[in-house]
């Protein structure tokens, strides 16, 4: 009898072909469907769950044995509870680093020349010049804080146009590549002021939370740059505000905000050089993304058939891909 795992159509769209690469194991039988589709059949007879749900809706599977997220974030599911033992999560780290590092360098860039104020000024007719605060990446510093699959991809970018790159991860283990020096979570504040551009790109956990507030912001090199496309919560938005307003960071991109989607009247859509993009760095927007995270669903499901070790598992200790 062949094993049922549903695979949500919540995100993704096959082709026939895509769909006929990851359906190729005798003893599965995938479902395509919506969560808001689902029968207490599927409840019942499914072993596995492809891509992101509540976890109140998991609780329904009762021989539920794995959890493929579409995402890399493992917000709400690690939490104590919320799968029950034995459940296997896996995540899709590996499928976004390239296209966020690039979101990155795009923004990067658009605040360093100013072509955010240069795009104001063309609605306006203004064809006057922006000449103070203009930056280059080649010999600027960059602190990239969250320095995995994404950070690397950016740190990498930024090398290779001159850029010195300090990585700040939870985990140091030497062998990270890209970077000129790095350095654990614990001490960010050692180096944060030596940074002329700060990006975050660390997940949604209690750890993280509004890691960038008022005093953090105060400790940053006056007139740099921040980013964030990780979570909007590791960010104090009214403290980023602030700091903008008061002319103590140059700038500052959000590809994520707390809260989300940012509602209309906040004070951050007013506030002076701030670039807001609507969470849409990662997910499935380009065909690189999309393939990269197909290939890890293939071999999570042949694995998965055989029994095997699985891609990405995540540890429910830390919320991060586990370390092979």
């Amino acid at each position: 009898m062949k094993r049922k795992i549903i695979v949500l159509s919540n995100l993704l769209e096959f082709t026939d072909a895509q769909w006929n690469m990851i359906n190729q194991n005798p003893g599965l039988e995938l479902i395509y469907k919506h969560s808001k589709e689902l029968t207490e059949e599927d409840y019942q007879e499914a072993v596995a769950v492809i891509g992101n749900t509540s976890p109140e809706r998991l609780k329904k599977f009762p021989n539920l044995e794995w959890v493929q997220l579409y995402s890399s974030g493992t917000n709400g599911y690690t939490e104590e509870g919320a799968l029950k033992a034995g459940v296997r999560l896996t995540n899709a780290t590996g499928s976004y680093g390239v296209a966020i590092a690039e979101h990155m360098l795009g923004q990067t860039l658009m605040l360093q020349k100013k072509f955010n104020l240069y795009m104001d000024k063309q609605r306006n007719e203004d064809f006057t010049i922006e000449k103070v605060g203009l930056k280059s990446i080649y010999g600027s510093t960059f602190i990239i804080v969250g320095y995995g699959d994404i950070g690397t991809a950016y740190g990498k970018a930024i090398k290779s146009l001159g850029g010195y790159v300090i990585g700040i991860k939870r985990n140091v283990y030497g062998d990270e590549q890209h970077a000129d020096e790095v350095y654990a979570i614990e001490e960010l504040d050692s180096v944060l002021g030596r940074g002329d551009v700060v990006a975050t790109v660390v997940p949604g956990t209690l750890e993280t939370f509004q890691l960038f507030n008022a005093s953090r912001f105060r400790k940053m090199k006056d007139g740099a740059i921040f980013l964030n496309v990780g979570r909007g919560t590791a960010v104090d938005l009214n403290a980023l505000c602030d700091a903008l307003e008061i002319g103590k960071l140059s700038g500052a991109h959000l590809d994520v905000t707390d809260p989300e989607p940012l509602p209309k009247g906040h004070r951050a859509w007013k506030a002076p050089n701030l670039v807001i993009t609507p969470h849409v760095s990662g997910n499935f927007y380009t065909e690189d993304t999309y393939n990269r995270f197909l290939e890890i669903l293939r071999q999570n499901l042949e694995n998965f058939s055989q029994n095997k070790s699985l891609i990405n598992e995540v540890d429910f200790q830390t919320g991060y891909k586990k370390r092979t």
